[in-house]
């Protein structure tokens, strides 16, 4: 391996220096520290060359096992697809022994959607089953291509949404939300829907909180009464993500979150956004053909997401 690449390990890094990749919010040190739980040590890894950052992974040990992230929708290893080989493999076997070292018993990695970036997501596979890790899960990822004037709407879908419009039904930004508001709306929404709530209210209010400018909320409204909203969280400036869409069965017939989705790709364009996540549509590898085809009558592409697994000797 080339001498002049060398692996730096801090807890919490306050600034990556020159760093050649594209970052991600989850594995950045403020979301870091919003994700660890008491007891938790954390070890970030850095790809060094010179002033250069090539790669990092941000590990949380957790009893006897390493696991990336903590409490996000993604975290594993960052670079850039034209990185070198060698250097991956390098940076990899590094992490590895170190964790090894500390008797470790395995290492997870739940890595991001492979259309977010699929250059690097190719590569990065490569890397990981070269250096023995197997994929444990794959979920079904859908996001949107922001780029087109206008989205790329199923018929069906179209008319939903002028049907929407004629009601009055209207979009807009929530400025300075009532979390507590939000949260409940969430609750029974995925209630309704008998899935669970993946963050109390005053974790929510604590994200948001630590991580200001990086939350906001978008919903649609009749004659000023809530009938839809998304929590989006700003990924950096090339991705939003949807967080938590939800709706009001009152109000289905008007189909809000369709409004909601095409004011958000409208905002994208706006913002200059490339891509919006709107997330996994499978759980534990089980396909949730009512949300797939959601999304895809919005012209949602689809991508896997994997977790991968390392066991140590």
């Amino acid at each position: 391996m080339n001498d002049h690449y060398t692996v730096q390990i801090l807890p919490f890094p306050e600034t990556i220096p020159q760093p050649l990749f594209e970052r991600f919010l989850f594995n950045e040190t403020p979301h870091l520290k919003g994700q660890a739980q008491p007891g938790d040590e954390v070890l970030t890894f850095l790809l060094r060359k010179g002033e250069d950052t090539h790669a990092r992974l941000s590990v949380f040990l957790v009893n006897d096992q390493g696991v990336s992230p903590r409490r996000a929708t993604f975290g594993g290893v960052e670079s850039y697809p034209e990185i070198p080989a060698e250097a991956l493999r390098f940076f990899l076997q590094e992490v590895l022994n170190q964790l090894r070292s500390i008797g470790l018993t395995r290492l997870v990695i739940r890595s991001f959607p492979e259309g977010l970036n699929p250059a690097l997501a190719r590569v990065l596979h490569q890397r990981y089953l070269d250096a023995g890790f197997t994929v444990t899960s794959t979920e079904l990822n859908q996001h949107l291509a922001v780029g087109e004037r206008e989205m790329m709407l199923h018929d069906s879908t179209r008319r939903r949404l002028k049907k929407s419009l004629r009601e009055g039904l209207v979009f807009e930004e929530w400025v300075n939300p009532v979390w507590a508001e939000v949260h409940a709306f969430v609750a029974a929404a995925r209630e309704r829907k008998q899935r669970p709530m993946t963050m109390s209210l005053e974790t929510l209010q604590a994200s948001v909180t630590q991580l200001p400018g990086v939350f906001q909320v978008f919903t649609a409204r009749l004659q000023g009464k809530l009938a839809a909203l998304t929590v989006t969280v700003r990924i950096n400036d090339r991705i939003l993500y949807t967080l938590y869409p939800a709706d009001d069965p009152e109000f289905l017939d008007l189909s809000p979150l369709i409004l909601v989705n095409a004011g958000l790709y409208q905002y994208c364009l706006d913002q200059q956004y490339q891509i919006l996540d709107l997330g996994i549509s499978t759980e534990n590898g089980i396909r949730n053909e009512g949300l797939i085809r959601f999304k895809k009558n919005l012209g949602a592409l689809e991508s896997e997401k994997h977790s991968y697994q390392f066991l140590f000797d």
